[in-house]
């Protein structure tokens, strides 16, 4: 950006954060301008409007994060969000009927895959056998296994004592009564699930649920609306799917389409505060102070849209009409509603599927160890147009809350707030963290790599993967605790590593759950424009009823769209 002159630049809308909700919202607001009179009355003469999307790293994409490691030409890591499901209505419509890109269904649980737990090792077809359990269950919970459930299938039974309508109820009827509902006198939202769950399971099942599940997130004691919503959602039927380009190709393809469509990118500026400003027509419009490099600018827009998450929205300066907490008291309340979760992901390459030899190769293994759940992400020479002689192999270890915690003592960085390992946030003193020279992961030089693509989105994904090495004390343990739950001893060393702790600045977490206490379906609609007499919006993942997945952030992206810009629906929409 030209900095340079004695003019602010002006522009329409400035979108703030370069996630896939703020990509996608700026997306449409060019390309869906014909249909809304307010946006035809912004431009005015000018045959375009002018968008402007800021992003305070160095790349498009947030939460998602495909990377590429060398000698894996056909195959992508997601070290971020990694799929969607059938049922979600409008990213299966973008990415399917607007976007055409290519995926590719995910297996996810196969009966023969491991169950270590508690010491025992048992197989997914076990499950349902409570005498091969190591957990001491009621009777009713036994039996409940015993008619051909399995130990993660507990929640749903705990939730259909309390509530047995839910079996017959899914999608909007499901919600409507949920957020009606009572227990105990005290309507369902102000309850926390695991108290819930507390009144009609044993610790022991909830436990084992938990193990099974794969998430420690459930001990988080979320609302219990939002909890049971999205776990009765998940019907059998849904399935997962991977993008054969990766997550990143939506942002990616959605990036150059806005730009193509004459928008504008702007990388590495971070938003420090925003404000009330008179724009050259004299309108009111909304002043943003960035930070790029050590110098500081401003730019002028009719509207802001932050696209960004709660820790995000937190480490800006509590200046302006919806920052400021004696202006907009609201706007901290609506914040404070939800809670980031911590999420850690690893990849693991090695120079052969050496986990088959435990009678596993696809889908995913659960242990309550750290690891918590093993993706076995595949064999390079298996995958299509690949050499078969390369028996390069990827594993995935994905784990929450207090198993992330565990990782996180390996980084071998400085306690305190902020130690991030790839950001530097200007103006607010978190500054980079550095890892001593002793604990960097020394890769090894992995078989087939000369054979890479080379091209400019091969490139994008091996960046993506150099840029996130994993420490070698951190590789060493993961690479034990996965030998353990596979008992198997003589396991070739990885030959490369990277992973993200997510609960890095300024993320503050991968995901969000709604506090209970909060009427979220309320708060959803409310915090998409925090103060009414200003022109600020919020879109993301965190304020929605979809939240952990990209459905949510393209859900409140949509209702900034539609409602406060008043674009149309879009065309490429199903209504399924």
């Amino acid at each position: 950006m030209k900095k340079k002159t004695n003019t602010t630049p002006e522009y329409d809308i400035a979108v703030v954060g370069g996630g896939v909700g703020g990509v996608y919202t700026a997306w449409r607001l060019l390309t869906d301008q014909q249909s809304s009179p307010l946006l035809k009355k912004w431009r005015g003469k000018n045959s375009n409007l002018k968008v402007a999307l800021f992003e305070g790293s160095d790349r498009i994409g947030g939460r998602l994060l495909t990377a590429r490691p060398p000698g894996f030409p056909n195959m992508n890591c997601e070290i971020g969000g990694m799929r969607y499901v059938s049922s979600q209505r409008i990213v299966a419509s973008l990415v399917e009927n607007e976007l055409k890109l290519p995926r590719h269904e995910q297996t996810v649980d196969q009966p023969i895959n491991i169950v270590y737990t508690r010491g025992h090792r048992l197989r997914n077809y076990q499950l349902s056998d409570p005498d091969l359990l190591p957990y001491k269950l009621s009777d009713k919970e036994r039996a409940f296994l015993q008619q051909g459930n399995t130990a993660s299938d507990l929640i749903g039974w705990a939730v259909e004592q309390l509530f047995p309508q839910v079996k017959k109820l899914s999608g909007e009827k499901l919600e409507k009564f949920l957020q009606s509902a009572t227990l105990d006198g005290t309507p369902l939202y102000e309850h926390g699930f695991w108290n819930i769950l507390a009144k009609v399971m044993s610790e022991e099942a909830y436990q084992i649920a938990k193990t099974t599940v794969g998430y420690d997130s459930l001990g988080m004691n979320a609302n219990a609306v939002n909890s049971i919503a999205e776990y009765f959602n998940f019907t059998p039927e849904v399935k997962y799917y991977l993008f054969d380009q990766g997550y990143d190709s939506v942002p990616w393809t959605l990036q150059q389409q806005f730009e193509a469509a004459g928008g504008e990118v702007h990388l590495n500026n971070w938003l420090q505060y925003f404000d009330t400003t008179t724009l050259s027509d004299g309108s009111q419009g909304v002043s943003l102070q960035f930070m790029d490099g050590e110098s500081s600018f401003t730019i002028n827009a009719r509207a802001i849209v932050l696209a960004m998450p709660r820790r995000s929205l937190e480490l800006l300066l509590p200046k302006g009409p919806v920052l400021d907490p004696e202006q907009a008291p609201q706007f901290r309340y609506m914040m404070n509603a939800v809670e980031p979760v911590d999420l850690y992901k690893m990849f693991l390459a090695y120079k052969e599927p050496w986990w088959e030899k435990a009678f596993v190769t696809q889908g995913r293994s659960l242990t309550d160890i750290p690891v918590r759940q093993c993706y076995y992400w595949g064999v390079e020479g298996r995958q299509p147009g690949a050499d078969p002689k390369n028996t390069n192999a990827l594993l995935m270890a994905y784990n929450d809350m207090s198993s992330s915690e565990f990782w996180g003592g390996l980084r071998g960085l400085p306690l305190g707030p902020g130690n991030a390992i790839h950001w530097s946030l200007p103006g607010n003193k978190r500054m980079k963290g550095k890892s001593s020279s002793n604990n960097i992961f020394t890769r090894k030089k992995m078989p087939h790599a000369q054979k890479d693509e080379k091209n400019d989105w091969a490139q994008r994904l091996r960046n993506n993967w150099d840029a996130h090495t994993a420490p070698r004390k951190m590789v060493e343990e993961m690479h034990r605790q996965i030998m353990e739950m596979h008992n198997i001893k003589d396991a070739p060393e990885p030959m490369e590593a990277a992973f993200v702790d997510w609960s890095d600045d300024p993320y503050g977490g991968a995901v969000h759950f709604w506090n209970s206490g909060y009427k979220s379906w309320e708060i959803l609609q409310q915090m998409t424009k925090p103060v009414n007499s200003f022109p600020c919006y919020v879109c993301g993942e965190a304020y929605s009823t979809n939240q952990t997945w990209v459905e949510g952030a393209l859900q409140t992206a949509e209702i900034v769209l539609q409602q406060h810009f008043k674009l149309t629906s879009p065309k490429w929409l199903t209504n399924g």
